[in-house]
């Protein structure tokens, strides 16, 4: 299996290796392209706590809210095609949405998670994540916990909805078939892209490793609190392991993904749209990807962080520069435990880190940030 033969790809390795013996991983992809090129493709580790095959580069991870990236994306291509507008009304799309108040959320709002549909339905459980049709009518009947465009607060799962029923509004069409077809077909990774796993799949499925019920992240936040009602406790991670859930098409939290079927799509995004060839995008669609729609403190993450149609920015959070790097013109999408996935086309820098030991993160700190840092570090643009 060919490898990159570049000092930043053994620099990669040297890390990855470490902390896997230091016990930070269980198993690792990284992926990363500058300018077309790939210069990191790294696979280390074991598929999962009771599955001591090697990970391989097919390996899929799922990738909890990295997911949200490529659905971004998706979108996008949409708004190429002229399919889509971003700043008119949702209801344009999905006369459904517009009940309860939302007949003016933009598709830029709801994308940018202003319209205050971040609360799941009660009670929250596999089934409902599992519910294609019951996700879309609960959004599209939901009642704003704001004035849309007044506030944000992360939409961690409804998002799914949100950004399907645009898709199928606007195009007749289901998100993952739009996924498929305009991404993952034409960039050569049909079999390593896919929200919603297919039948066949099944032996290539890393399994996460989970803190048990009661052992994770302690908050100190009141049990009402949009946290919660964004992303119920009944939901934890473990949930994800579920074949009903992996199967299931939920493009906020179930993309399960090769890194180097992530790191291509976003090679596509910091090369100007095009990578080995193939153009997802224009580069003026990519300025439209960098506009910055909301800095303001999130009501569900309890950050101030920068929002796009679809993305999270880069640039210091609380004078912090996170996995992104330093530049606002960075883009993409990080998921719980520390997966992550973007680009920075100011350095025509792509990189994407799956992972299936869950850290105690909310934005790819820890180990997946000292990854994405080396890189930078090495390529001289941290």
């Amino acid at each position: 299996m060919s490898r990159p033969r570049t000092a930043v790809h053994d620099r990669v390795l040297e890390l990855v290796q470490q902390q896997i013996a230091a016990g930070q991983q269980l198993g690792v992809q990284v992926c990363a392209y500058q300018n077309g090129e790939k210069i990191v493709d790294i696979v280390a580790g074991v598929m999962g706590p009771d599955d001591p095959r090697p990970v391989q580069p097919d390996t899929l991870f799922n990738s909890f809210s990295t997911t949200k990236g490529v659905a971004a994306t998706a979108l996008h291509i949409l708004a190429e095609q002229g399919k889509l507008e971003y700043e008119q009304p949702v209801a344009r799309y999905w006369p459904a949405f517009a009940a309860n108040g939302k007949e003016r959320v933009t598709v830029a709002q709801a994308m940018s998670h202003q319209a205050g549909l971040h609360a799941m339905p009660t009670p929250s459980t596999i089934e409902t994540l599992c519910d294609w049709e019951g996700g879309l009518n609960w959004v599209a009947s939901g009642v704003p916990a704001w004035e849309p465009g007044t506030a944000t607060g992360y939409h961690a799962i409804t998002y799914a909805w949100v950004v399907g029923g645009i898709v199928y509004g606007a195009t007749g069409r289901h998100i993952k078939d739009v996924i498929r077809e305009e991404i993952a077909i034409p960039l050569g990774v049909a079999d390593e892209l896919f929200v919603g796993i297919p039948e066949g799949v099944e032996d290539r499925l890393a399994t996460l490793a989970v803190p048990a019920p009661g052992e994770g992240m302690a908050l100190p936040i009141p049990p009402d609190h949009d946290f919660f009602k964004a992303m119920p406790p009944s939901l934890g991670g473990h949930v994800y392991n579920d074949m009903r859930v992996r199967r299931a098409c939920l493009p906020s939290a179930n993309g399960h993904f090769s890194a180097r079927a992530l790191a291509k799509m976003y090679a596509a995004l910091a090369g100007g749209g095009v990578v080995d060839g193939v153009r997802l995008v224009s580069p003026e669609r990519i300025a439209l990807m960098q506009r910055i729609l909301t800095a303001d403190m999130d009501r569900v993450l309890m950050l101030p962080l920068r929002k796009g149609v679809g993305f999270m920015m880069g640039g210091p959070v609380n004078g912090v520069s996170g996995v992104f790097g330093p530049r606002e013109t960075a883009f993409g999408h990080s998921g719980a435990g520390g997966s992550t996935a973007f680009c920075d086309p100011e350095t025509g820098l792509a990189v994407a880190v799956t992972i299936n030991q869950m850290q105690m993160t909310l934005q790819a700190e820890g180990p997946t940030y000292a990854i994405c840092q080396l890189i930078r570090e090495e390529l001289g643009c941290a």
